[in-house]
């Protein structure tokens, strides 16, 4: 009967070998989720005298596209609509944030950035410990997670997550 033993070291020289395939799985991985991480959008005014002064505030906002913009609520919207201090809008003109005042006469615009998400993604160099290969795939930045997972604001209005990380995780996983 033979018996087989295993080269000391062996195991750690394997995970140095094996680095660069599981950096390329990551790469696709960061790929598939610039495809499909949501575009952002921007709040802009036609920057004239007779903007707003809410909309003045907003000019240049910029979320991801499944989530609303923060502006500032009207006195007319909170004395007579129950809104607080902050109107959460899709877009400008949006009547489903129940407002009126901030609604009525508008004529800003919402500029759509579509990497504004995928632009703050990334893939890391593989880092090798022991036997440990590891590779991080990270989105950074102020809106990377509520994109992903989406957010429940004030009255009831939900921003529901595009979960573009999970899902190319997922595709990556199935084609591999």
């Amino acid at each position: 009967m033979a018996k087989f033993h295993a080269e000391p070291g062996l195991e750690q020289k394997l995970a140095r070998l094996i680095a660069p395939q599981i950096h390329e799985i990551a790469k696709r991985v960061e790929r598939q989720a610039k495809v499909f991480a949501p575009p952002t959008k921007k709040w802009i005014t036609v920057a004239d005298e007779r903007v707003r002064p809410t909309h003045v505030a907003a000019h240049n906002q910029e979320v991801p596209d499944n989530l609303r913009f923060k502006v500032n609520s009207m006195k007319w919207d909170r004395e007579h609509r129950g809104l607080g201090p902050l109107t959460y809008m899709k877009a400008p003109r949006d009547e489903s944030s129940r407002a009126v005042a901030n609604l009525k006469n508008c004529r800003c615009h919402a500029q759509r950035i579509s990497d504004g998400i995928s632009r703050n993604i990334r893939t890391l160099p593989p880092v090798v410990v022991g036997s440990t290969v590891t590779v991080k795939v990270i989105a950074e930045g102020e809106w990377v997670v509520p994109a992903e997972i989406g957010t429940v604001y004030p009255g009831n209005l939900e921003a529901k997550g595009t979960y573009y990380m999970a899902r190319a995780t997922a595709a990556v996983a199935a084609s591999t």
